[in-house]
């Protein structure tokens, strides 16, 4: 989620910046120290810090006219957290942070093409069914670390990120608006306010009613 969360607000940042009329080579210039301002206000965790220095990786990439490489990207990411904390490779949110992104950037891939993905027709089942495989990529590569570190078992992860994913975007957009309107709108924003409350009740519930589901977690003894 983190690194989706980044992307959101890198996009945001971008569009933002776009609307003011600002040179496209100017607009990934402004947003680096932006994104990396956001990384330090959400509290630098291992999960922001690697999405963050991704991001910039990409668009340092573009700056300098050269195709970005993702495998590069996360490579870098993980000698940037190393370097400053070499402690940090035991950490639990350090492993799952990057085995996660691995496992979508390796497993996908394959799986779209094991279920013949790039054949469907209709668009929007296809949008569904590609998010299931990402989400049981990610599942897939981290479903043995959080058994290890947790003592959990939980099948029931790739299902609910199909509704919980979509949700967490929109109450991340939502709270950007939010702060736009009390910078300059302040008469919506209890609107923004609500609507995020009722975009977190949501995700809330679908999270309590999938936890309900025969067989959804099973705690581990071991």
């Amino acid at each position: 989620m983190s690194g989706f969360n980044v992307g959101i607000v890198v996009f945001i940042i971008v569009l933002f910046l776009r609307l003011l009329r600002l040179p496209r080579y100017w607009r990934f210039i402004v947003s680096l120290p932006l994104i990396i301002t956001y990384c330090l206000v959400t509290g630098a965790s291992n999960p922001v810090v690697r999405a963050t220095v991704m991001a910039v990786v990409f668009i340092i990439s573009y700056l300098i006219r050269r195709d970005p490489d993702i495998s590069n990207a996360i490579c870098v990411a993980a000698l940037f957290i190393l370097t400053s904390n070499p402690n940090q490779l035991f950490d639990a949110g350090f492993q799952l942070s990057f085995v996660s992104v691995v496992s979508i950037v390796f497993l996908y891939p394959k799986l779209k093409q094991v279920f013949g993905l790039g054949r469907l027709k209709l668009k929007p089942l296809r949008f569904i069914l590609e998010s299931c495989l990402v989400s049981l990529a990610a599942w897939m590569g981290t479903a043995g670390f959080i058994a290890y570190y947790f003592k959990i078992f939980s099948p029931i992860t790739v299902l609910a990120n199909i509704f919980v994913v979509p949700l967490a975007s929109l109450i991340t957009l939502s709270g950007f608006s939010l702060i736009a309107a009390g910078l300059g709108f302040a008469p919506l924003a209890p609107l923004f306010a609500r609507t995020n409350e009722a975009l977190i009740w949501i995700m809330v519930l679908i999270n309590t009613l999938m936890l309900k589901i025969p067989g959804a977690s099973w705690r581990l003894s071991c």
